[in-house]
């Protein structure tokens, strides 16, 4: 155990991306297959756990993941009620289940996606694709509907080619390199 961690930090780094991007795989399957706000926020306990205790960098990750947590929690109720996602033909509040996947994504930034960070137009072009493409399978296996079947995995893709490269920095920024290690 080095720095409260059970991974050393001069560890595999392909190992430590591997083990990163599975952890947040799984717990993005479970949050999103459950559509249950109890069992999302215990995936995300979950996660937190497991992520702070192999990988996790500290106190300047856990406000990086708090911050984009909450960033995280107020766009989905502002694409909720701004028409680009329904429940059952309605919009209104986002159900927070969704936004549980805020915090385990958040844990990806300084790890799986770290090398990307420094790649800003390769980090537009994976957070277009994949932060469509996630929202697209999202929106097939949960109850959460496209409000425009067309335009909304349009926007969401021009929001993460934005959103994606913007989080990349801030956590650079809050997680120096010298923590990054």
């Amino acid at each position: 155990m080095q720095n409260g961690r059970l991974i050393a930090a001069d560890s595999s780094p392909l190992l430590r991306i591997v083990l990163n991007g599975t952890l947040f795989n799984i717990s993005w399957f479970v949050i999103v297959i459950s559509h249950s706000t109890a069992v999302a926020l215990a995936q995300v306990a979950a996660h937190l756990l497991f992520h702070f205790l192999l990988l996790g960098r500290g106190a300047a990750e856990l406000r990086l993941v708090a911050l984009v947590s909450l960033g995280g929690l107020l766009l989905d109720q502002l694409l909720f009620l701004c028409g680009v996602f329904n429940i059952d033909g309605r919009g209104g509040v986002a159900p927070l289940w969704l936004s549980c996947l805020w915090p385990v994504f958040a844990t990806t930034l300084v790890h799986a996606f770290a090398g990307l960070r420094v790649r800003p137009y390769v980090a537009a072009l994976v957070g277009g694709l994949g932060g469509a493409g996630s929202y697209v399978a999202g929106v097939r296996l949960s109850e959460v509907d496209f409000a425009m079947p067309l335009w909304s995995p349009l926007l969401i893709a021009a929001l993460w080619a934005l959103l994606f490269p913007l989080l990349l920095r801030m956590g650079a920024r809050l997680v120096p390199e010298r923590e990054h290690a």
